[in-house]
């Protein structure tokens, strides 16, 4: 369709060149004539709508390089953060409890009017047995698949005077190690448990205290080492009972 408007212009502009005003034909070259059509034809174009637009969206993407160029200076340049290089990173320090080598009883339960040496081990059904139970208020007794390990202690007064023993009050947790195994000493009712015992001791007096454990029946028979944990607040000593 806009190829022949164009068309047309162009031959109503030679109508026109050939006629003039009149019926007077002016004269003109060819160089002249063609400077004519070619000015006919432009005008038909720039009243084209389509060509319009054209110039419109032309106009647009040639400013938008310059626009981008111009946003680009006007933007500050941002620095990415630097990182400082060979920085020595402090790892977190972790306390180790200590753990000593030590071989008096009495020393980690800082008790200095008393010894206490290991006397032996026995391994029952029940704790005490028939024979002993008149001495005691409480007895007890494994459970079923097990047997109670009793490891013995004497301790002996060797200050010269009586002496007040609270060993609850020191807070010391124990275990038993059994084959290497370790296992919780068991909490009781006994008198003369050693984890618990509270007592007034003779000049020279020595008294028996205990400290239990369960093991399943098969490893009875089978014991082939001991050992005795004893944990404090900040300290930790293993005592080989063999």
């Amino acid at each position: 369709m806009r190829d022949k408007l164009i068309k047309g212009m162009v031959t109503i502009a030679a109508v026109v060149l050939l006629t003039g005003c009149g019926n007077k034909i002016p004269q003109m070259t060819d160089e002249q004539q063609a400077l004519v059509v070619e000015y006919a034809a432009d005008v038909v174009v720039r009243h084209d709508k389509n060509y319009s637009g054209k110039l419109v969206e032309l106009s647009i993407e040639q400013q938008l390089p310059e626009e981008e160029a111009t946003m680009e200076k006007q933007m500050p340049e941002t620095e990415s953060p630097s990182v400082p290089e060979n920085i020595d990173i402090e790892e977190p320090v972790y306390e180790v409890q200590e753990q000593t080598q030590i071989e008096d009883i009495a020393s980690f339960l800082k008790m200095d009017t008393v010894k206490i040496d290991y006397a032996g081990y026995e391994v029952d059904d029940f704790y005490p047995n028939e024979s002993e139970s008149e001495n005691f208020f409480f007895a007890m007794n494994a459970t079923e698949g097990n047997k109670l390990l009793i490891l013995k202690f004497e301790v002996e007064n060797i200050s010269g005077a009586e002496t007040e023993l609270d060993i609850a009050q020191s807070n010391v947790k124990f275990k038993i190690e059994v084959n290497g195994e370790k296992k919780n000493a068991l909490t009781t009712m006994l008198l003369n448990d050693l984890a618990y015992y509270q007592g007034t001791v003779a000049p020279g007096e020595c008294v028996e205290l205990v400290l239990t454990c369960e093991i399943p029946d098969q490893q009875a028979g089978e014991i082939s080492s001991l050992a005795l944990i004893m944990k404090s607040v900040d300290n930790t000593a293993t005592i080989s009972l063999n």
